[in-house]
């Protein structure tokens, strides 16, 4: 396969030499097959060449003898004298990630050297997600704030074991992290998350008090802020300067249109998969959502005709089951948690439309306040957006327009 980027016979006896000889043509078949244009596999072989050659050179004998460490020196010592490699950690990651699926490596387990708190916060994710049955991205968030509160009592109170931590602690910390951000709803993630850690902490006997009573409620009117949306108009508007004359327009649209006509978050967007859409009874089915509560939604026929034109004409022809891929190299799955929003943040633009906020929420809060306004009934609203309780698709209410305006009364002194 290495003939797909290189045609010189002197280059291919060069990269078809010990220790990763076995291995070159498959590597240059998997740059192949996710998508790297000729220049850029080019790029990415000729620095594994080099790497080859290192090894070799300290007599690295068989692709079995490489490991972390020989990578590692090679990024560190070998590469500075060869300033065109400046991103040889991202290139290097490519033939790791090829040695590791081969056998060869074995996969680095991302930890922290002498963590004090890996025990805790392992288990304390696995609480959040097997107990709370919270998504990674919002496990991530809650070891966010717990790691940070752990840190905040290693720096302050080094020698004070944990269980010995006292209210005024408590208080001392969320009064001095609350003061660094103006922020109300960072503010009220720091209480509350870090209220969650410590509720989490007297359960499993960590601590002996209910030292999450000592974090003061910070005050919060219910449904006081409004959402940010579009109108209907610029949302059509928005869908309909999507270029589809290329592949990745035909995929943004039908993602656009999914968001906008059913309300799909990011995430299940990216997570749909090509078995949850059922053609002939038209409806779609949406597996792995916030609330861990499957749901069925009727799939439109725009929606339906936009993603059967992704699929036909634009999709990359790779055997992923997701719907929506990258294409870009490395062609694959929209893993980024950003991915979707970036879509349509970047077609705002393109298209000049001044928006409140840039992401795939801003068309899920334009559809329902829409839907609000056309008098659908709330219990409805709430299914279709997987909310689990009503009480949360109630702000949309304060943009009922619609209702507000038969209740307005005239302004005192004017005209009747």
């Amino acid at each position: 396969m290495l003939e797909h980027f290189y045609e010189s016979p002197r280059h291919l006896q060069h990269l078809r030499r010990e220790p990763l000889a076995k291995h070159m043509d498959e590597f240059a078949g998997r740059l192949h097959r996710l998508g790297f244009t000729r220049s850029s596999g080019q790029r990415i072989l000729c620095l594994t060449g080099r790497f080859n050659d290192f090894a070799r050179s300290v007599r690295v004998e068989s692709a079995e003898q490489i490991d972390e460490s020989l990578i590692k020196q090679f990024i560190e010592e070998e590469l500075p004298s060869h300033g065109i490699f400046k991103d040889a950690p991202v290139i290097m990651h490519h033939l790791r990630e090829h040695l590791c699926d081969q056998g060869v490596l074995r996969r680095a387990i991302c930890t922290r050297p002498d963590d004090p708190f890996d025990d805790i916060l392992h288990n304390y994710d696995e609480h959040l997600s097997n107990a709370c049955g919270l998504v990674p991205t919002s496990c991530s968030q809650y070891l966010h704030y717990a790691r940070q509160f752990l840190s905040w009592i290693q720096k302050h109170h080094g020698s004070k074991p944990l269980e010995r931590v006292n209210g005024a602690d408590i208080l001392e910390f969320v009064t001095e992290l609350a003061g660094l951000h103006p922020s109300v709803s960072w503010r009220n993630n720091l209480c509350s998350l870090t209220r969650v850690f410590l509720r989490y902490l007297k359960s499993t006997g960590v601590i002996s008090s209910d030292l999450d009573r000592a974090i003061p409620r910070l005050s919060q009117w219910r449904l006081s802020s409004i959402p940010r949306h579009l109108p209907w108009e610029q949302v059509c508007q928005l869908i309909e300067s999507v270029d589809t004359s290329r592949p990745v327009g035909l995929r943004d649209k039908a993602v656009l249109l999914l968001i906008a006509t059913l309300g799909l978050r990011g995430q299940e967007v990216r997570s749909l998969q090509l078995g949850d859409i059922d053609w002939r009874l038209a409806a779609i089915r949406l597996r792995k959502t916030k609330t861990r509560r499957e749901r069925v939604l009727p799939l439109p026929g725009a929606v339906g005709s936009a993603i059967a034109d992704y699929l036909l004409h634009g999709r990359p022809h790779l055997s992923f089951p997701h719907v929506f891929l990258r294409h870009r190299a490395p062609l694959g799955p929209i893993t980024s948690t950003r991915g979707i929003g970036n879509i349509v943040c970047k077609h705002l633009v393109l298209a000049g439309i001044q928006a409140p906020t840039h992401g795939a929420h801003l068309l899920r809060h334009s559809l329902a306040t829409r839907m609000v306004n056309q008098a659908v009934p709330i219990k409805q609203i709430a299914d279709i957006f997987g909310h689990l309780s009503i009480d949360t698709t109630a702000i949309y209410t304060k943009v009922d327009t619609t209702n507000l305006k038969a209740v307005a009364l005239p302004f005192p002194g004017g005209k009747p």
